[in-house]
């Protein structure tokens, strides 16, 4: 049935023309029905305009044709998976977007608060990135309730995984990113073949692979920027392992046909299974922004009153209360962090900033940044080389999550009712 998104194409490129020069009853027009909730054509268009953004495409006629069956598809999933999660009173709050939105901008070492204004700049609607990142979290969470629960792995199960990465020891695996179209269809053969070729262009000029995975992959490692995970070579698919083998680190692979679609791989990192292995330190911070609005007064005056608002502050909790109290959607705590993640800047002021110690203002261009770290969780040396027995429990869980979460989906979309309109 999404054979048919050319349909609305005519209306795509309509929209492609400003607002001044399209009609407010075409853009507003419907482009999809997905059971009784519409997409519109301005839904579609400030999608595609993120889209089109993140990649570095040029944003023309051409690539809106292209890319436009791959993005109405992931908007159809995303009704899908939030009409689900009503259905099951499943809910995502405001501050949980904002948490999600700065986990993007660790995967891309974003400056904090970094990512809306750099994409409103370039004129995309805010309110879109939000509905995905809110979309993407919606589904993680209904999943982790339906199908986490109904999860076992047993203990034999556990002995049988660590033996068998046993006898992978002095053998390579890898860190592996992934971008996938699917091809259900002659028609989509050419679309998926030709969107694919355009993001390896935009990848090698520099595109980050994990926003791109975001925006355009249609696995179910989309939400986390296409990772994978470390994985061995015999785990992964003969299509798959050939090109990964050829892969250095920090390289993308050509567009790989694949039984179902059309991938293109990153190799993030290599490691030799068995090796040990140091984990890197891993930080939860506070941070309170204080916009620098055009017009304001010297920065170093403004820094002043940053630190003197600040410096008293002695929990991660009085940080919080701080950003509420200047209305700043992008203050708030971040969990999980490794230094490497961190704009360079950052890294020597959090590596010696004391727990519950607020530091000095910051400047990041369009406002202060003050952070504290509120907990340290110290580097962790693993000489065995095997993973612990816990780590290879969630390891079997995700596997298994995985597997189920595309069944469920793909239930969704047998039981709906996906129309057309125009």
């Amino acid at each position: 049935m999404l054979a048919r998104a050319a349909i609305v194409l005519t209306l795509v490129l309509i929209s492609h023309l400003p607002f001044g020069q399209a009609s407010a009853q075409d853009v507003d027009r419907i482009a999809a029905v997905v059971n009784d909730e519409i997409i519109s054509l301005r839904d579609l268009d400030a999608r595609m305009k993120l889209a089109i953004t993140v990649s570095g495409l040029p944003d023309n006629i051409e690539n809106r044709r292209r890319a436009v069956p791959q993005v109405l598809r992931k908007m159809i999933d995303e009704r899908l998976q939030s009409q689900e999660a009503a259905r099951l009173k499943v809910s995502v709050g405001s501050d949980e977007v904002m948490r999600g939105l700065a986990n993007i901008e660790n995967q891309n070492r974003m400056p904090p608060g970094s990512l809306l204004p750099s994409l409103i700049k370039a004129g995309v609607d805010p309110d879109a990135v939000k509905d995905q990142v809110k979309a993407d979290i919606t589904w993680v969470k209904l999943i982790m309730r339906s199908l986490q629960p109904t999860i076992r792995v047993g203990e034999d199960e556990i002995t049988d995984r660590i033996e068998a990465i046993r006898l992978q020891f002095g053998q390579p695996e890898f860190m592996l990113a992934e971008i996938f179209l699917p091809v259900e269809s002659p028609r989509q053969e050419e679309e998926s073949r030709r969107l694919g070729e355009r993001l390896i262009e935009q990848l090698r000029a520099g595109a980050p692979f994990q926003a791109l995975a975001r925006q355009f992959s249609q696995s179910g490692t989309a939400a986390n920027g296409g990772v994978l995970g470390w994985t061995a070579p015999a785990a992964l698919d003969d299509d798959i392992r050939d090109v990964a083998m050829r892969l250095d680190k920090g390289q993308v692979s050509t567009l790989v046909r694949t039984g179902s679609g059309y991938a293109i791989l990153a190799m993030i990192d290599k490691r030799v299974t068995g090796e040990s292995t140091t984990s890197e330190p891993k930080f939860t911070l506070a941070q309170v922004f204080f916009p620098v609005p055009p017009g304001a007064p010297p920065i170093q005056q403004l820094a002043a009153k940053a630190a003197e608002l600040t410096s008293p502050l002695k929990s991660c909790t009085e940080m919080e209360d701080m950003g509420r109290k200047l209305n700043s959607e992008r203050s708030g705590i971040r969990e999980g962090l490794t230094l490497s993640v961190l704009p360079q800047a950052m890294r020597p002021v959090v590596s010696a900033l004391a727990i519950n110690k607020a530091s000095a203002p910051m400047n990041i261009g369009d406002a202060l940044l003050v952070v504290m770290v509120c907990a340290r969780e110290e580097a962790v040396t693993n000489k065995s080389g095997l993973p612990s027995r816990e780590a290879i429990k969630r390891a079997i869980e995700d596997e298994r999550l995985d597997m189920m979460s595309r069944r469920y989906l793909r239930d969704l979309r047998r039981a709906a009712f996906i129309d057309f309109r125009l």
